[in-house]
């Protein structure tokens, strides 16, 4: 590898790739910027010496550097230059040397003027080579510098911190031996080159190794001499004198660092030398490049990123494009990468009113000129915007880009400005503002209420142009007087408020709502409030009926006529006041309600002698009224007298027998005074032209009066509210009127029938009684009254003579038959009778009838004038009247000459002195009375016996019901007594309480049902366990599930088996275990049992130890080993031979022996007394040891001391050899001991798995014994309730009747039957052709016997037990008994589930007889079948069939009066019975293996103790050991 400076330029120049120049010893031209710190001879003549084997005395020379070299004159100088050129002129040697024996801080640097490339160094010494020295550089002008490349004879200890394995990177800074050894000691050369060429460069123009080859500054510091080692022990001068630096040539190679882009250089400015070969500092730059090192892009070249050049692209700077605007720029790396690496040249100081990156825009407020290129320096133009209008005080559209929507030189305006130069709003917006954003404010004017036409507001003020009857700055209101805005053309509406109704023409603007005057409502004010009306312009009228006479001469004669639908009404009031000839009325008014002048009309007829004719013939020529010449004025608050005299005209004498009909005075106000009709105003004439126009005053004028025009009734009112400030109320009468409404005009209510008046507060003339329902016609009898008036109050009519009543229709007392009147006919016994029938009335003499012609009840005998009888007292049994009689009446049997009494309802007996069924009482006493059995329906009313006739009590009550007064369910049974819905508890006897059932028969809560149930038991049948219990069925209720509430998935478990949810890694029945097929304490850890598939009886092992249950032959935890007493590999374990057996015992016999062995000498140990034979020895010396304490405790005489302390060493003797034989023997019991273990100990060991085994049996076995004892308990008590209603069904069960005979033959039944035995006494039930379901039962047998048999062979296995071993006895009986327990457990269950659901559905009182045969004879054509499979497809079947059967409830209630067809089926039970009694000969026959079992476990547990004595017998031979 070759620096890039070392390669020749490539013949195409610099023009298309990287170009470098020359390379050459950079020290030539540079003597005065070498230099060294330490040069012998500067400051004098200096002695030094060579190392030489020579041993003449030129070994040592001068060294004068005081001057520069001169081969001539100074060739003794040995400056740092000479190192420049190997050789003088002369061609002899040149070279530098340092001081004598200075060591460290010597060091050679090169300054350079500029930055160089630096390939490599290569120096060669005259002495020996440095033993240690590195080079340095600087890029920085010696600000900084970093290491190159460290040399030493031993790099690890001259630079412990520098690497010395070697190159790995080319920029590693390491340490090298090879260029520091002490030979040769001349001509010794150093090489450096910065890049290694072991090491291969990818890229030699990146960073780092650009960085790695500039410097500007090279330094080489040698900091150790080689010597011979003589300086270390003599550091005298003359051993010095031979130990310095001495270098013959430094060359430098390096060139001009152009980065490629020169192929020369030159010197730099202020660098003189110009020597041959000399290498300058200045690039000669190419590639559009600048600077020393061409480190930049040329002035004005900055539109590319400068870069290195490389072989094939030179990279050369691009011009920057500023269209002739700027003669500056500048590189943007932002720019470059925005536009994809293209350019990145950004102009600087554009002008010519231009800006951008490359001065390709104008500025703001100038636009390019369409007709002019953009390098023009006229291009850009000012804009021309109006800077109140446009935005951004007037900038304008810098170019043309259709695509953004810009034109060159458009003014950009504001939201709400126009123009050209945005100097104008636009349309619907005025007030072009500087300061307002948008420039203009909207109108803000109400697009309905403008003129369309035009700008709908000024420019200038903002004033909108409104319509027509439309006002407001932003014509968004209505004129007075107008209303409802809107699109109109108008604009606006009139308000057109009535001119009464209201109180001017005002409305709302929004909805046009006039202000109303009282109770006047609607938008204009012209309808009336519900219950208000508006007077009519005759309403204040005064009846003649009510006025005064002139004079008291002049009294009127009130005339009244009845209103028939057959006659107009041609009057107001009741009617007419009669006025003679002559005569006056005067008339009071006092409610006058408006200061105005009135016109009074008088409203008459003429009186004519046939009137009624004359009247039906032509009414209107009759009808008069004659109004006053001129009006009155009349003011509110005053009461005035109207006094009117009645004259025939023409005539001046009265005539006697004249008369006129005077109806009524009538105040007609004059409404052309009134607002509204006054003026000229059009509307004023309009209102007084329509009120001619539709005759609205004539109206008024007659009566009836014609119906309004519409028109007159919206004038009226508007006249009413007027005079009235308001519409008038209706107050109509509540008792008269039909509503509280009435007429809109007028204000007549809705009268009810027969009333009259305004109010309808009055009857009309014929009728009276004014009330809530009207007035009653009066209705006088035409014959019997003077007229057809009455009494307005009480309804009288005025009666002819002979005539009574309020009709005068009836006849005088004493007389009926009206109006031919005759004498009532009354025996006698009666003085009046009823005046249309001549019924007698209020009979005598306890008489009674029509004419009084029987006796009245309570009495007998005949009243009929002329009979000579008359009534007496009926004697049941005493008077009537009294409170002792108890009959409706009586009559006399003459046939039998006695009183028959007819009793009332509840008495019966001759005389009604005895109480009836149903009733009770003492009838028989005076005061005494017969009532009703308080039994609330539940007895047979028609049963003497069903209460008691004295007290009440009830007796016999029916439909289940209980109680004195039959008022509650009977015992077993609840619901409502009083309903007659009394039903059959269905508790569950093997849930309920044993105390509240009794006889197969269980009580419930009389009004629920609910039964009592055990302690933990659950449903309204008591037929489940409460939640988180189980083990239903027995006698202390449910037990609580105790599920381990971290192991378990919840509280819950199964019913029936007791098992929780586990969560996993958990199991057991309360998850307290690990799951299955793992052991240890799941709280810390569960392991897997591992147990080997050949070796192990099942997969389970010993939760608690982990052993598994090895089969026979097989041994070890896993029972992966072949056991003892076997050989062989496992599992190919073959037994051994019996000779084994005999030396096998032995070997048990002694570890036992030495486990007592092992037990004494720990004893032993512990306590340092022995037991047994040597105890007593042992005491012996004790006693004599304390004897001698207590001699040595009394005295001090060593004469007595010495012969103790030799009879104690003795003792001491003997005690050792005492101890060292236990010792020997107790290590003989250890060795004995593990011998044994395998055998007979641990946990492993046979005896003790046979042992453990053992007890999971016992545990298994008593589990199971106690679970199927429990079970059938519970089946035999279900079954014994089942047999108790079970005594009728033999017909259906055997297929015949159980006519059972004395001796108990049945003859007539072949199929036998409840009863029935054969000659030998025994049971006869089925057989062959009958239709029973006896063959089932017998199938049912044949499975029980089958079961039976099973059970049978698990006793014969458990039985074998007992010869096999210990250990697998155990096992084998474990698990045949698991697996016979689960099968019968299985079975079992179904079988009770099936039963019970015949045994509830049989016994439900009230079954249906249809219901019962079909389930009878689903399960007759049932065949059981002997295997499991088919008979579990069979109960299947049946519980489908009960399921299909739904509403049993409702059929139990329905047929309940047909119980006495039920018993006949009820013989059936007997079918039940039989498979239970085969059930319960299986159950004994388990029980029996189950104490073929418990033999077995006894003769373990006498094998044990077998063993127990032989261990007694080894700690007899330790003893016997021990003694010896």
């Amino acid at each position: 590898y070759r620096a890039p400076s070392e390669l020749p330029s490539s013949p195409h120049g610099c023009t298309d790739g990287s170009c470098y120049p020359a390379t050459g010893n950079l020290l030539i031209g540079r003597a005065v910027n070498l230099s060294s710190t330490s040069t012998c001879g500067l400051n004098g003549p200096q002695q030094y010496c060579i190392v030489s084997h020579l041993q003449e005395s030129d070994k040592c020379f001068e060294c004068n550097s005081q001057h520069r070299f001169d081969p001539y004159h100074h060739r003794n100088s040995h400056r740092i230059e000479n190192v420049i050129y190997l050789m003088d002129s002369n061609g002899d040697n040149t070279w530098w040397q340092s001081v004598n024996g200075v060591c460290e801080s010597v060091s050679i640097r090169l300054n350079l003027e500029a930055e160089f490339h630096f390939t490599h160094l290569i120096m060669k010494f005259k002495t020996f080579r440095p033993a240690a020295m590195f080079i340095e550089r600087s890029a920085d002008f010696g600000r900084t510098w970093r290491p190159y490349r460290y040399f030493a004879s031993n790099c690890t200890k001259t630079f412990p911190g520098i690497p010395a394995n070697g190159l790995h990177h080319i920029n590693d800074i390491i340490c090298e031996e090879r260029y520091s050894d002490i030979e040769p000691s001349t001509n010794g050369e150093v090489i450096y080159k910065v890049l290694d060429p072991a090491i291969h460069v990818k890229d030699p123009y990146s960073l780092d190794i650009q960085e790695l080859l500039r410097i500007t500054n090279l330094r080489i510091n040698f900091t150790k001499l080689n010597t011979l080692g003589d300086d270390l022990l003599d550091r005298r001068f003359d051993v010095l004198q031979k130990y310095y630096y001495a270098l013959y040539e430094l060359v430098v190679r390096g060139s001009c660092f152009c980065y490629g882009h020169a192929s020369e250089c030159a010197p730099v400015p202020g660098v003189d030398a110009r020597e041959n070969g000399m290498i300058h500092g200045r690039c000669v730059c190419k590639h559009n490049t600048e600077g020393l090192n061409c480190e930049r892009c040329r002035h004005f070249h900055n539109d590319l990123p400068w870069r290195p050049a490389e072989a094939e692209n030179p990279h050369t700077c691009r011009e920057c494009n500023c269209n002739g605007h700027s003669s500056h720029c500048h590189f943007d790396m932002a720019v470059y990468l925005a536009t994809g690496n293209i350019s990145g040249g950004v102009c600087d100081d554009c002008l010519h009113n231009t800006m951008g990156r490359n001065c390709e825009m104008c500025k703001p407020f100038y636009y390019q000129d369409p007709i002019k290129d953009i390098r023009d320096p006229q291009a850009c133009v000012a804009c021309d915007c109006d800077p109140v209008g446009s935005m951004e005080g007037g900038v304008c559209d810098s170019h043309t880009d259709l695509d953004m929507g810009m034109i060159s030189g458009q003014c950009r305006c504001k939201a709400n400005v126009k123009g050209t130069r945005c100097d104008d709003c636009k349309e619907s917006y005025y007030g072009l503002s500087q300061n307002d954003p948008l420039g203009c404010q909207p109108c803000n004017c109400d697009p309905r209420g403008i003129i369309m036409m035009g700008a709908p507001c000024d420019q200038i003020s903002g004033d909108c142009s409104c319509k027509r009857h439309v006002t407001g700055r932003y014509c968004n209101q209505c004129l007075p007087e107008y209303w409802g805005l809107s699109n109109d053309l108008a604009g606006c509406r009139p308000c057109d408020c009535d001119f009464g109704g209201a109180f001017n023409n005002r409305c709302m603007m929004e909805s046009g709502q006039c202000d109303c005057r009282r109770h006047l409502i609607g938008r204009q004010c012209s309808e009336v409030q519900p219950g208000y009306f508006c007077a009519p312009l005759d309403y204040y009228k005064y009846e003649a009926e009510d006025a005064t006479g002139h004079s008291p001469g002049d009294s009127a004669l009130p005339v009244h006529r009845e209103h028939t639908p057959s006659h107009m009404v041609t009057w107001t009031g009741p009617g007419f006041a009669r006025v003679k000839d002559g005569a006056g009325l005067v008339f009071t008014i006092d409610n006058i309600p408006y200061a105005m002048e009135y016109d009074i009309m008088i409203r008459y007829e003429p009186e004519v002698c046939v009137w009624t004719v004359t009247y039906q013939i032509d009414v209107k020529l009759l009808l008069k009224y004659i109004q006053m010449p001129r009006p009155f004025c009349f003011e509110p608050s005053n009461r005035y007298v109207v006094s009117i005299r009645f004259q025939r005209h023409g005539v001046t004498h009265r005539h006697l027998t004249a008369f006129i009909l005077i109806d009524s005075l009538v105040l007609i106000p004059k409404y052309t005074e009134l607002p509204g009709f006054q003026g000229n105003e059009p509307e004023a004439e309009q209102r007084r032209e329509e009120m001619i126009r539709y005759m609205c005053l004539d109206s008024f004028m007659m009566t009836p009066m014609p119906a309004l025009a519409e028109m007159c009734s919206k004038l009226i009112c508007s006249i009413s509210s007027i005079i009235h400030d308001g519409a008038l109320s209706c107050q109509c009468d509540p008792q008269g009127s039909l509503s509280g409404e009435c007429h809109k005009v007028g204000g007549e209510c809705h009268c009810k029938p027969n009333v009259m008046g305004r109010r309808c507060d009055q009857c009309t003339p014929g009728t009276y009684g004014f009330g809530a329902n009207g007035c009653t016609v009066c209705d006088c009898h035409s014959e019997g009254s003077l007229s057809h008036q009455c009494d307005p109050v009480t309804g009288q009519c005025q009666c002819r003579q002979g005539a009574t009543g309020r009709q005068c229709s009836d006849c005088q007392p004493g007389q009926w038959g009206f109006p031919s009147c005759s004498p009532c006919q009354c025996n006698g016994h009666a003085d009046i009778c009823d005046p249309r029938n001549g019924g007698c009335r209020d009979c005598r003499d306890y008489t009674a009838g029509h004419l009084c012609e029987r006796c009245a009840d309570g009495f007998f005998g005949n009243p009929v004038l002329g009979s000579g009888e008359h009534c007496r007292p009926c004697p049941c049994p005493g008077n009537p009247g009294s409170d002792h009689f108890n009959a409706h009446s009586c009559y006399a049997d003459h046939t039998s000459n006695q009183i028959i009494c007819n009793c009332r309802q509840g008495y019966t007996g001759l005389r009604c002195d005895q109480c009836a069924p149903g009733y009770h009482g003492n009838p028989e006493q005076p005061g005494g009375q017969c009532l009703p059995c308080e039994c609330n329906g539940n007895i047979d009313t028609n049963d003497p016996g069903s209460c008691d006739p004295r007290t009440g009590q009830c007796l016999k009550c029916l439909y289940h019901t209980d109680g004195p007064s039959c008022g509650h369910c009977q015992h077993g049974y609840y619901g409502n007594a009083l309903a007659h819905d009394c039903r059959l508890c269905t508790c569950v006897t093997a849930g309920t309480i044993q105390s509240a059932c009794s006889d197969g028969q269980c009580h419930c809560d009389r009004q629920t049902g609910a039964c009592p149930c055990r302690q933990n038991v659950a449903g309204h049948n008591c037929d489940q366990c409460a939640p988180n219990h189980w083990n239903y069925g027995q006698d202390r209720g449910c037990e609580h599930c105790s599920c381990d509430p971290q192991h378990a998935l919840g509280s819950h478990c199964n019913m029936f088996t007791g098992q929780c949810q586990c969560r996993p890694g958990f199991g057991g029945k309360q998850c307290t275990e690990c799951e299955q097929f793992h052991w240890g304490d799941p709280r810390l850890q569960c392991r897997e049992c591992k147990c080997h598939p050949l070796g192990s009886e099942m997969a389970q092992c010993d939760r608690s130890t982990g052993a598994c249950e090895c089969r026979e032959g097989a041994a070890g935890k896993r029972c992966d080993e072949c056991a003892r007493g076997f050989t062989g590999d496992f599992p190919k374990c073959v037994r051994c031979h019996p000779c084994f057996h005999l030396w096998d015992d032995a070997v048990c016999q002694i570890k036992r022996d030495l486990e007592h062995i092992q037990y004494a000498a720990q004893k032993i140990l512990e306590s340092g007394v022995t037991t047994g034979v040597g105890d007593t020895r042992i005491k012996e010396l004790e006693k004599k040891l304390r004897k001698v304490q207590d001699l040595i405790s009394l005295t001090t005489n060593r004469f007595i001391v010495a012969p103790l302390h030799t009879y104690i060493n003795t003792l001491a003797c003997l005690l050792a050899d005492q101890f060292e034989k236990v010792k020997k023997y107790y290590q003989e019991s250890v060795k004995a001991e593990k011998k044994c273990n395998a055998s007979v100990s641990g946990p492993l060991s046979p005896v003790e798995q046979s042992k453990e085994t053992r007890a999971v049996t016992e545990d298994l076995l008593d589990a199971s014994k106690d679970k199927f004892l429990r079970a059938l308990a519970a089946q035999n008590k279900s079954l014994n309730e089942l047999q108790q209603k079970a005594h009728d069904l033999d017909k259906k069960v055997c297929g015949g009747h159980s006519n059972a005979s004395v001796n108990g033959s049945c003859p007539d039944s072949q199929c036998g039957g409840a009863g029935c035995r054969d000659d030998q006494g025994n049971r006869v039930c089925g057989g062959h052709g009958c239709n029973g379901t006896v063959s089932t039962s017998v199938a049912a047998l044949n499975h029980a016997r089958n079961a039976t048999d099973g059970l049978n062979a698990a006793k014969e296995e458990l039985q074998s037990v007992a010869r096999k071993d210990v250990k697998n006895q155990a096992m084998n009986t474990l698990k045949k008994a698991q697996k016979k327990k689960d099968h019968f457990e299985n079975n079992n269950k179904k079988l009770k589930d099936f039963i019970k659901k015949i045994r509830d559905f049989l016994t439900e009182e009230g079954a249906d007889p249809q219901s019962i045969e079909k389930v009878a004879l689903q399960v007759l054509s049932i065949t059981l079948p002997v295997n499991r499979t088919a008979l579990d497809k069979m109960v299947m079947q049946i519980k489908d069939s009960l399921s299909n059967l739904t509403n049993i409830e409702g059929i139990v209630n329905q047929t309940s009066q047909h119980i006495s067809k039920v018993k006949e089926l009820l013989d059936k039970a007997k079918d039940a019975k039989s498979r239970a009694e085969g059930v319960k000969d299986a159950a004994n026959n388990t029980k029996q293996a189950l104490d073929v079992s418990e033999k077995a476990i006894e003769k373990a547990r006498a094998a044990l103790k077998e063993a127990n004595n032989n261990l007694n017998s080894t700690r007899n031979a330790a003893v016997e050991v021990q003694h010896t």
